[in-house]
């Protein structure tokens, strides 16, 4: 079994409750999107035990028991959604590599907060991390939008994001909903032998940052005639500023820039804490 699947939208499954959100996320959105579902269920198989044959016997028996959870959810989304092609695997190996290695020729990849794994006072997984940083398409990570979300949030933050923006138009566009595009900024800061600028020096600033997004929904924004877009200039530190707004968003759209990281999970920091503490869905574009 090689684990991957066919183009269309990949979730990761485990039985949990923010699992089973993600999959109806991503179930509703391959209806929009009229594509396939493609389940993976990723178990560990590597119980070491005394004799081969007792080790066999439970592998055997993990696997039957992981077959019956994505049977489960299989079943759930196919009553719930039923014009949308399912498929499913259940894949003998480390979640997060379960899910990218399905997600490689993918339209999207999507995972919940969290899974059964690991300690639930965190607010988000490893694994949910992990295929965030790695995945080679855009990657959301689901939880409750608000009651009240009426629109799709972007973050631009310089002209290479023209591509998230058209994600994000593209989901409004589903969705029949307007788009909000925010590009943030920070005044220098006095201290540190930095001097704070003059009040003509940050208006100077702000038209430059006006520009600069102006630009960047200039070149997208006529490729989406119905599609409302607002584009707000904001002061102030991004994640802060993100996560204040995704309260009434639907969804927020955010770039993984390329690091210089080897290692690690290879997320700035604000994307890093939008992740954590958003209040709607995110998706993360790599770029």
């Amino acid at each position: 079994m090689s684990g991957r699947s066919p183009a269309g939208v990949v979730v990761g499954v485990d039985g949990s409750p923010h699992a089973a959100t993600a999959a109806d996320w991503a179930a509703r959105e391959a209806e929009r999107r009229d594509c396939a579902l493609h389940l993976v269920h990723a178990v560990n198989t590597g119980t070491v035990t005394l004799s081969p044959r007792a080790g066999a016997a439970v592998t055997d028996l993990i696997l039957s028991n992981a077959q019956a959870v994505l049977d489960e959810a299989l079943g759930k989304l196919h009553a719930a959604h039923p014009t949308v092609r399912l498929t499913g695997d259940v894949v003998p190996r480390e979640a997060a590599a379960a899910v990218l290695t399905a997600a490689e020729h993918a339209e999207l990849a999507v995972v919940g907060t969290r899974g059964h794994g690991g300690f639930a006072a965190l607010l988000l997984g490893s694994v949910s991390l992990r295929v965030i940083a790695h995945a080679v398409c855009p990657a959301v990570v689901v939880r409750p939008a608000p009651e009240a979300a009426d629109h799709i949030l972007v973050a631009i933050r310089d002209e290479r994001d023209d591509v998230i923006l058209r994600f994000a138009l593209r989901e409004a566009e589903l969705l029949g909903l307007p788009v909000h595009a925010v590009h943030t900024w920070s005044t220098v800061a006095a201290g540190l032998g930095h001097m704070a600028p003059m009040t003509d020096e940050r208006g100077e600033e702000a038209v430059l940052h006006e520009q600069l997004l102006g630009r960047v929904v200039d070149a997208v924004q006529p490729e989406f005639p119905d599609v409302t877009l607002h584009a707000r200039q904001l002061t102030g530190s991004a994640a802060a500023v993100l996560v204040e707004e995704s309260r009434k968003a639907a969804l927020l759209v955010m770039a993984r820039h390329e690091t210089t990281q080897h290692f690690g999970l290879r997320l700035g920091t604000a994307v890093h804490a939008v992740l954590h503490h958003a209040h709607c869905p995110v998706a993360v574009i790599p770029l």
